[in-house]
């Protein structure tokens, strides 16, 4: 009996210094986190904050300032987890709220700052300049492109009948406006207008044998984007295409005094493109799946797309993205297949300015990019691209010059004596443009 009585209290001591020993550790935890947060050692903080995790000790304002300490190492992905955790418990705390608005918009998730900016009060709204209201116009742009291309008119023989059409001069401008409509839907919608000039030889006996061809393209897009919270965002688009085609005869005929060159034809097509996009943005990982259905040239296509985009610093300082494309088009009843893959990065230069370089490789075959805001329905093939995009933001980054560079490989097919034969050539585009924010998120 006295065994277990010696016993007993020993192991209600034993449970007590246990009970004690754990309280000493929150206790000596959050000493230790408050003078590192005072004496801002943030790399310490976090060692201190991560050891006392893995050993189950967990408290509202640990995660307060490990939030804070990665938010100041300039981890913003991090900083979400902890910030959104604590904000689940505490609504009411404006600078809380600062810190958690800042990482999304710092990490990337633009959604998720915007929604989060539309429960803050006049006050805070106006501590950060951000607007009350939504304006009827939330942003501008505008843009143009050139074409250069390297000389692939194929020169015959005299015994060569050739069929071919070769791009003599291609020039492109967009002009778009960005809508915000309540805090989590985005409508962008613009114009394009592509012109085009062809020289074209043909065997058709209707036809002469070389003239030249303008092409007009009228272009409307529209896309509606859904931010339905946590990085998580649905977006659709339509392209619509009038594209018409006029060409005369070289040889003039004279009708008294006049001398007139005849129509050879002028008519239109229509075409169109569909586009559903789903983006999820998790820790530093943002992940995209989009399709496109379309009909270019006269043709049925089906892109679907798969990207991953990582911030390997917890920031935008820097990304990699790794896209892949499997396009298939049906010509005729029988499917051709087109895959294609595109690696990108992102550096960031100076505030509100990057560089994005990028190399495609693939065969580019009446494709869409960006949610099909911009369809390439041109006859000839993109075998390889490389490309550079250059933004240089001012005004906090409202007003924003860009331009890109595009270096193309590309492939023309045409005829010899009813053979088909093909030739490679050199494409550069050179596109630039603005970008006018009137409102912040």
């Amino acid at each position: 009996m006295k065994k277990l009585t010696v016993f007993l209290l020993y192991f209600i001591f034993a449970a007590g210094n246990v009970s004690a020993q754990t309280e000493m550790n929150v206790t000596s935890v959050d000493a230790e986190t408050y003078s590192q947060y005072l004496e801002k050692d943030w790399k310490n903080l976090i060692k201190t904050g991560k050891k006392a995790r893995k050993s189950g000790i967990d408290f509202y304002y640990l995660d307060y300032r490990l939030g804070i300490a990665f938010y100041e190492l300039k981890k913003y992905a991090a900083a979400v987890k902890y910030f959104e955790k604590i904000y689940k418990t505490n609504k009411d705390d404006q600078t809380l709220k600062e810190y958690l608005y800042f990482s999304y918009l710092f990490s990337g998730r633009f959604g998720d700052a915007r929604l989060l900016a539309d429960s803050f009060d006049r006050k805070l709204k106006a501590k950060l300049d951000i607007e009350s209201e939504y304006s009827f116009i939330h942003a501008l742009y505008f843009s143009t492109k050139q074409d250069i291309n390297e000389e692939y008119k194929y020169t015959s023989a005299n015994s060569e009948q050739v069929e071919q059409i070769n791009v003599t001069g291609q020039s492109w401008y967009n002009l778009s406006l960005e809508h915000l409509a309540g805090s989590r839907t985005t409508v962008f919608h613009g114009y394009s207008h592509l012109t085009i000039n062809n020289n074209i030889r043909t065997a058709d006996a209707n036809l002469p044998a070389e003239y030249s061809e303008q092409l007009n393209q009228n272009e409307y897009y529209f896309s509606l984007k859904y931010h339905l919270g946590k990085g998580l965002n649905v977006s659709g688009g339509i392209h619509l295409l009038n594209t018409s085609y006029f060409a005369q005869d070289p040889v003039p005929v004279s009708y008294g005094r006049r001398m007139v060159y005849p129509v050879l034809y002028k008519y239109s097509e229509n075409s169109f493109v569909g586009s559903l996009n789903i983006s999820k943005s998790f820790s530093v990982f943002n992940t995209t799946v989009e399709t496109s259905v379309s009909n270019l040239n006269g043709n049925m296509q089906i892109q679907p797309s798969l990207s991953l985009r990582i911030y390997p610093f917890g920031n935008n300082n820097f990304f990699s993205e790794t896209k892949g494309i499997y396009l298939t088009e049906e010509v005729g009843g029988v499917y051709n297949y087109y895959p294609a893959i595109k690696q990108s990065f992102g550096i960031k230069l100076f505030k509100n300015s990057f560089i994005s370089p990028s190399v495609t490789i693939g065969e580019l075959h009446n494709f869409t990019e960006y949610n099909a805001f911009i369809v390439n329905n041109d006859l000839d093939k993109t075998k390889l691209r490389i490309e550079n995009y250059l933004n240089l933001g001012f005004a906090e980054g409202r007003f924003n010059l860009f331009v890109n560079y595009q270096y193309n490989v590309k492939e023309n097919d045409f005829d010899i004596n009813g053979n088909e034969n093909s030739a490679e050539y050199i494409n550069q585009t050179i596109t630039g443009g603005i970008k006018w924010y009137f409102r912040k998120y």
